[in-house]
Parts: C-alpha cells; sequence; structure tokens
C-alpha cells in the first residue's frame, strides 16, 4: 500500500494536476449522472406516486440489468484505482452486456419490437439449450398481443415455461437488433460494437498485452507491485465516462417509449434532472455519448414544459 500511496502522490509528474483533476471529476460526474437520470426520470411526489410506480413496473427488466450494471461499474473503478487495468476492462465489457441485454428484455415486452425481432431469432442457444427462437415463441404464446404491466414478467415465464433458456452471447446480434428497433442509429451501433470489440482483448487476452502483468511489463513498471500505469488510468476514466454516456442515452431512449404518454410526460422529475444539466453540458463537451444525452434531455425538456403550460 505504501507503493500505491506513493505512485498515485506522482501521478501530477506524469499528468498536469488540472488535466488529472478534469479526468477524475468527468468519471465520476459521469457516474453520477447516470444513475440519477436514469432513477429519478418520474417524480414520486404524491399526485405522481402510482403513475411513477406503473412506469418502474413497465421497466423492471430493464431496472434489473441497470443495478447489475451499476455494480459492475463500481467494481471496475476499484479497480483501475489499484491498478488492476485488464480486469477494470473486463468489467466495463460486462456492464455493456448487463445494459444491451436488460435493454433487449425489457422492448420484448412490447409487442410490437417482440414482433419484430429477426436478429433475436438467429441467436441459437449453448449446446442444444432454447434460444432467443424459443423464447419468442414462448412470449408470443404466453402475452399474446399484450403487454404485461412489469417487463420482469418474461424472467418468470423463462423460469416456468422455458428453463433451459441459455442463448448465445451474440452481442452484435443484440445491438443489431436494437438498430433494428431503431433504438440506436448506425453511428451508435459503430460506436457501441467499437467498444466491445475493444474492451473483449481485455477479457480475453489474445496477446499478454493485454492482461495486469502485461500492461506493467509494457509500461516498465514491477509485474508484482501494485502500483499505478499514469497513462492506463486516464486511458480507463477517459472510457468510463463516455461509456455512461452511452447507458444513460440508450436508458433514456427506452424511457421514451413511454413518456410519448402525456401521463407520464407531465410527471418528469425535471427538478431533479435540472440539478444535472450543467454537469451534462461539461461532459457534452467532450464525449459525443452526453452529446447525445444532452440532445434527449432538451427533446425531454421542451415536451415537458409545452404539457405542463397547456
Amino acid at each position: 500500500m505504501k507503493k500505491l500511496y506513493e505512485s498515485i502522490e506522482a501521478l501530477p509528474e506524469v499528468f498536469t494536476t488540472i488535466g488529472a483533476t478534469e479526468a477524475i471529476n468527468d468519471a465520476f460526474d459521469s457516474f453520477k449522472c447516470f444513475i440519477n437520470i436514469t432513477a429519478n426520470i418520474l417524480s414520486s411526489e404524491p399526485q405522481c406516486k402510482k403513475l411513477h410506480d406503473e412506469f418502474w413496473y413497465l421497466h423492471s427488466a430493464l431496472s434489473y440489468y441497470d443495478y447489475d450494471a451499476v455494480m459492475l461499474l463500481r467494481h471496475s473503478l476499484l479497480s483501475a484505482f489499484t491498478s488492476y487495468y485488464s480486469t477494470a476492462y473486463s468489467e466495463l465489457r460486462a456492464s455493456i452486456e448487463s445494459i444491451i441485454r436488460g435493454l433487449v428484455f425489457d422492448l420484448l415486452a412490447i409487442p410490437n419490437f417482440r414482433n419484430n425481432a429477426k436478429e433475436l431469432t438467429k441467436i441459437e442457444g449453448h449446446r442444444g439449450a432454447s434460444g432467443f427462437l424459443e423464447l419468442l415463441t414462448t412470449l408470443n404464446k404466453e402475452l399474446k398481443d399484450s403487454r404485461p404491466k412489469s417487463s420482469a414478467k418474461i424472467f418468470d415465464i423463462i423460469d416456468s415455461k422455458l428453463k433451459d433458456f441459455n442463448p448465445q452471447s451474440a452481442f452484435t446480434r443484440l445491438i443489431l437488433q436494437l438498430k433494428t428497433w431503431n433504438i440506436i442509429g448506425n453511428e451508435e451501433f459503430k460506436e457501441l460494437l467499437s467498444y466491445y470489440e475493444e474492451l473483449s482483448k481485455y477479457s480475453h487476452r489474445p496477446h499478454p498485452k493485454f492482461s495486469d502483468v502485461g500492461i506493467r511489463v509494457t509500461a516498465d513498471k514491477d509485474w508484482l507491485e501494485l502500483e499505478p500505469v499514469p497513462e492506463e488510468l486516464f486511458i480507463f476514466l477517459a472510457r468510463f465516462a463516455d461509456i455512461n454516456g452511452w447507458f444513460t442515452y440508450l436508458i433514456l431512449k427506452a424511457y421514451n417509449i413511454d413518456l410519448a404518454d402525456s401521463r407520464y410526460l407531465k410527471c418528469v422529475n425535471w427538478k431533479a434532472i435540472k440539478e444535472l444539466v450543467s454537469d451534462i453540458e461539461e461532459l457534452a463537451k467532450t464525449y459525443r455519448s452526453w452529446q447525445k444525452v444532452k440532445e434527449i434531455i432538451n427533446k425531454i425538456e421542451t415536451a415537458y414544459n409545452s404539457i405542463n403550460r397547456a
């Protein structure tokens, strides 16, 4: 720990104090914005409490995976600050998988999306297990043309009717499906796939340079000492901040489906969101993902103000 402390003290020699402060602030501000926007999109004030609860049940499948991603993001920060960069990147990759899977399951609760899931039908199960084709068949049989009050009902159906559901990872197929559903465009598809492919190198380690030991050796650090590699830390922080932006953007895209309903739109918690606007605008100066978030927030604000003036 003494070595770790000494290395952290030495960071300003590699990066200016201002540069280091900005990188760390961006990482923590992005995490704060991601958590608070996605958790506080609707007001829980008495006049909105019923709609607030309805809204969260509609997106309960996404919420499960959202919280999972939050835990993975926290772990990735801890890993990065304790010099385990390959581990931190692997945890970032896992958090991307959680958000994407959460979105897919959440949207499958909606008939229009469920009936237009061609890319998902191509994802087979592992070694004879059920894949997405079997899941879609089962969901259509159980739900017919209805949308359950809780999207997490999909998991109850899997547990009772499709216990052998174990699809292959097929990350590209999952985000292709999001593209087909117009949740993301071509540029967002390329950006997310690029991040996933880059981070996958640290999970699969096709070359020693992507391992924790290899990162230290490349940076001329001791193999076993717990000391930061400043350059790697700041690369991680930038990726972390940008990925939080993409997560926020993706979840807001899912929420927007129901914010088209004036009942929910009237209950948008603009007071809570407004407190984050300055941070979002600052992040948007550096990260494209937060530029996309800013665009959505501006549209929500316009629609919210319009309906509450009416």
